[in-house]
């Protein structure tokens, strides 16, 4: 069980990073694949770079954890008809610190912990930024994920308890 979730968050993480949404499979040989451009490319570079970032710190399948967890913050910012649930999230967090060296002192458990809430946020404002101007199926890719199974997801059941009332502009702003 545990080694099926590894893997389940482990793809989710390499899902996000290219790009949050699936995309059909390729009839081509990865070697020879274009390489992404435009958003694709983008999205994938900011996934690179968090990885980089969080890597002194976080083992491989605690930035996947921690890269999927940022997703489901992002879809219940900019989703009005989704919420993460509170429970759900702490319980993934206390995961991701699990998974961390048994040796620790009190001081770095510490400092994980607050790593994981730092790159939450760095996490869930990327994909927020990288589908600002794609919303409408950034949301409706999220809202089928919520239709799953409650133990694949980590949105609350029904409607958000307090929608959100920060102002979202319907159209991205110009460079």
């Amino acid at each position: 069980m545990h080694t099926l979730r590894t893997l389940t968050f482990t793809l989710a993480a390499a899902a996000l990073a290219a790009s949050c949404t699936p995309k059909p499979a390729a009839k081509t040989d990865p070697a020879t694949a274009p390489a992404p451009v435009g958003k694709d490319a983008a999205r994938q570079e900011t996934g690179a770079l968090l990885a980089d970032l969080m890597t002194p710190t976080f083992t491989a399948e605690q930035q996947g954890r921690i890269l999927n967890m940022g997703y489901f913050m992002a879809a219940s910012s900019l989703c009005p008809d989704l919420e993460v649930d509170p429970l759900k999230m702490g319980r993934a967090v206390d995961a991701v610190l699990a998974l961390g060296p048994p040796e620790q002192t009190d001081a770095e458990k510490a400092h994980q912990r607050d790593a994981v809430i730092m790159f939450l946020g760095m996490a869930s404002g990327a994909m927020i930024g990288s589908h600002a101007d794609d919303k409408t199926q950034f949301c409706e890719d999220a809202a089928k994920v919520k239709g799953g199974a409650s133990e694949t997801h980590l949105f609350a059941a029904g409607a958000p308890t307090d929608p959100s009332t920060a102002p979202a502009p319907q159209t991205p702003a110009k460079p």
